[in-house]
């Protein structure tokens, strides 16, 4: 339970309920119960909800629904200055600009919108390309490891090859130093007995 998020009107009595929605205008979780109740209230009757499911994928990017200047919340959106503004920017900052709007005016189309469809369109090819990379790098790992097994291998039948002919040529020099052995001494023993004769 300690992951779920819980109702907020009803903790506030006591009662640990799981939310099924987050509201992002009070900043609370809402159960089911609460939910219609909030729907149903004038004030926040247009609040807008999103899940919980969503609200978990979003709730650690720390973004400011209130004006830092005057602790009020965003209410309005300055075309001119492309930036949200609260009711006290109005006559301080932007009094000559004639482009402010509601901010839900303003945030009405984003989905529609061509910069977020382009943004999109890029979030999708980056995605893509990510993806292609990790598939070449775990190729290149494959390979790698075929790679070193192949080494591995023609170093082990090299070894082998020169053990063989090492062998061979042992043999090789073994006979030939019996047979030299063989005719020194056959030698020597013709010198013995020819020295025996003489004696």
């Amino acid at each position: 339970m300690s992951n779920s998020i819980l109702c907020g009107p009803c903790g506030y009595a006591e009662n640990n309920k799981k939310a099924e929605k987050w509201c992002t205008v009070c900043e609370e979780g809402l159960c089911v119960d609460c939910e219609k109740v909030h729907k149903s209230i004038k004030t926040t009757r247009n609040h807008r909800l999103i899940s919980t499911q969503d609200y978990r994928q979003i709730e650690n990017n720390s973004v400011s629904l209130n004006c830092e200047d005057h602790d009020k919340r965003f209410e309005l959106y300055c075309k001119t200055h492309d930036a949200a503004v609260c009711l006290g920017c109005v006559p301080s900052r932007h009094r000559t600009c004639s482009d402010v709007i509601p901010l839900e005016k303003a945030a009405a189309n984003a989905k529609q919108s061509t910069a977020l469809a382009d943004l999109e369109d890029t979030l999708t090819l980056t995605i893509q390309n990510l993806e292609q990379i990790i598939n070449d790098r775990d190729s290149a790992m494959e390979k790698l490891e075929g790679q070193k097994q192949f080494i591995k291998n023609t170093i082990n039948a090299t070894r082998a090859r020169i053990m063989d002919k090492l062998a061979d040529l042992e043999q090789k020099l073994l006979l030939e130093s019996d047979s030299k052995h063989g005719d020194c001494k056959s030698e020597e023993s013709k010198l013995l007995t020819r020295l025996k004769k003489s004696e």
